[in-house]
């Protein structure tokens, strides 16, 4: 390994580690930063040593001192490199003592065996040489290959359409499925994203895999209710009623092999006295898990059995099993061609070298960031200047979601289950709630904040952890207004912005009281709780009736450029109360089936 911290940047790296986590200086965390600073783009690792300076001006003056930082950038990247070092179970060569892993007790089945090979750290590009080359033309390419993509591709190829499925990840199969928190993160998830909110970032967190995030999510399987539906008429003109999409979710269900989870573990008992308590009902969830699932509680870094019944599972593998579907990875696409109001392909990058598809129909099926963010890169698109496309990003939901933990006496144990086998909608217009769960260490410690929402960090961090196997988490997930934006930044990227309205803010506060009061209730001695977080993204290219309202209309084709369809979160016109992915892949079924007549 070549020499890239210099014996300063080194000695400073390892003080404020253990400061910012106490612990951490003794599995050697500089070396693991050593390590990533190998595979950072030239602009990281420029953030990176300036923060190692910013830093330096403080060392050897303590807590207090380094507390006046913590609201800078220097302070927040440290933390999160300190934090996946340590609780990351890295350790340095040499070490012979306890890692993180081994002092906080996360040592599942899978930990214990797996062997820890840390050069995915230094990857600059995880696509193999020799992977076959991307086609100039298919009669369908579909973009993204998650809850909404994975099934519109697989259908359409199933009735012998030519398509090409195309994915910014990698495949990874069961096999590949270790457990290893930081790896998954790397290879599974998207970096991750935030948008900016006045209160607050939320976390914005998705799939970058074959499956997308139906690969790293819980599976489950909820219908959208009635009132979720009637929103959608007054956003964007959808008439859309149960009965109409009952239907498609029936046949979703049927290929997921949807079921109840009653085979709730001890700490789903124990939470479930304080939901009593207050009055509350706890009951089983649906999901798309089938009947090998172990309740490891791995789904967050890809199920190793393949129980979790993905996209790529139900969807992809059986349509690359038979021959009938292109795939290529690694190809992150990056605007759309359109010529005469008609689309006529996609522009695309892989391993740095950019190419360009022909197509007779596209789908957009890269999720609502991404989504929207390739339309805005597109200069045939937005050129044509109409309400849709101007629409395109503002109308954003987020679903804001945090978790609330209680720690309690006995070991509960919730990274060793199946994470959400039951839920509360007794408040559903406002907040749900669903457990018991928590995240893996690394998530764990990093998200924790305290009561002024400022993440935890030094002594009292490292006695949250320390406690690891005794917290039980609930997910409280609050209704939002879709009021996020989506903008360019100058390189083209994302920027998310959001403002809570004073209703949104009443509904995270009571749900979060909510959950605090039911694991008091169960015998919580302490609770805590994370930041604010989304995986539910939704309703960035809105399907409706009204163009004037809508991105995209009832069948999820643009109301201005023939052939260009939207097929993921998206479409989704009001924020869902629930977990959305069930309601994509109906949706998109119903995209598909549209599709399919067109092209016939």
């Amino acid at each position: 390994m070549r020499n890239v911290l210099g014996a300063g940047e080194s000695r400073v790296l390892a003080e404020m580690c253990e400061l910012l986590v106490p612990g951490s200086r003794a599995i050697g965390p500089e070396h693991y930063i050593e390590r990533l600073i190998e595979g950072m783009p030239e602009r990281e690792e420029d953030e990176l040593r300036a923060a190692i300076g910013l830093l330096a001006s403080v060392s050897g003056q303590g807590t207090e001192v380094l507390a006046a930082l913590a609201d800078s950038t220097a302070f927040g990247l440290i933390r999160r490199l300190a934090i996946e070092a340590y609780y990351g179970g890295f350790a340095a060569p040499g070490h012979t003592g306890p890692t993180g892993h081994e002092e906080i007790g996360f040592t599942t089945p899978q930990t214990r065996r797996l062997h820890k090979d840390w050069s995915f750290l230094s990857e600059r590009d995880a696509e193999p040489a020799g992977a076959d080359p991307i086609p100039d033309e298919a009669e369908v390419v579909v973009v993204g290959s998650g809850a909404g993509g994975g099934l519109i591709a697989a259908e359409l190829a199933g009735r012998g359409h030519d398509v090409l499925l195309l994915e910014a990840g990698g495949l990874y199969p069961a096999e590949d499925h270790t457990r290893f928190e930081l790896e998954a993160r790397h290879r599974l998830w998207w970096p991750a994203r935030f948008a900016q909110t006045g209160d607050g970032p939320v976390a914005l967190l998705a799939g970058r895999c074959v499956g997308g995030g139906t690969v790293i999510n819980t599976k489950v399987a909820m219908r959208a209710a009635g009132f979720d539906l009637a929103r959608f008429d007054e956003r964007t003109g959808l008439r859309m009623t149960p009965a109409d999409l009952d239907p498609w979710y029936e046949l979703v269900e049927r290929w997921l092999g949807v079921r109840k989870r009653a085979d709730w573990t001890p700490s789903v008992h124990r939470v479930q006295r304080g939901f009593a308590a207050l009055g509350a009902s706890l009951e089983p969830v649906r999901s798309y898990t089938d009947y090998n699932c172990s309740r490891c509680g791995a789904c967050l870094q890809g199920c190793p059995t393949n129980a979790g019944k993905s996209a790529l599972n139900t969807f992809i593998a059986p349509a690359l099993g038979r021959g009938e579907l292109r795939l290529r990875t690694h190809t992150t696409v990056e605007r759309v061609l359109i010529h005469d109001g008609t689309v006529s392909g996609v522009a695309h990058r892989r391993r740095g070298v950019p190419g360009v598809v022909r197509a007779r129909v596209v789908v957009l099926a890269a999720g609502a960031l991404n989504t929207p963010q390739i339309l805005l890169n597109s200069p045939d698109f937005t050129g044509l200047d109409t309400p849709s496309t101007r629409l395109t990003g503002r109308t954003l939901g987020l679903h804001p979601a945090r978790l609330v933990y209680g720690r309690f006496d006995e070991p509960l144990d919730c990274h060793q289950v199946y994470p959400i086998t039951a839920h509360c909608l007794d408040h559903q217009e406002s907040f749900v709630v669903e457990g018991t769960t928590i995240q893996d260490p690394v998530s764990f410690a990093e998200s924790l904040v305290d009561d002024r929402g400022r993440p935890l960090w030094g002594r009292r961090l490292a006695t949250v952890a320390r406690d690891y196997r005794h917290w039980a988490g609930l997910l409280v997930m609050a209704g939002d207004e879709n009021t996020g934006v989506i903008e360019l930044g100058p390189g083209g990227d994302a920027v998310i912005s959001k403002r809570f309205s004073p209703m949104e803010r009443a509904r995270l506060d009571d749900g979060r009281a909510f959950a605090v009061a039911a694991l008091r209730a169960a015998g919580a001695r302490e609770v805590v709780w994370s930041g604010l977080s989304t995986s539910h993204v939704q309703g960035s290219a809105p399907m409706g009736g009204d163009p004037v309202r809508s991105v995209v209309d009832p069948a999820g084709r643009s109301h201005d450029v023939a052939g260009l369809y939207v097929g993921d979160g998206s479409l989704i016109p009001a924020s869902l109360s629930v977990n959305p992915s069930l309601t994509i892949m109906a949706l998109a079924a119903k995209v598909a089936h549209h599709i399919a007549e067109e092209l016939s």
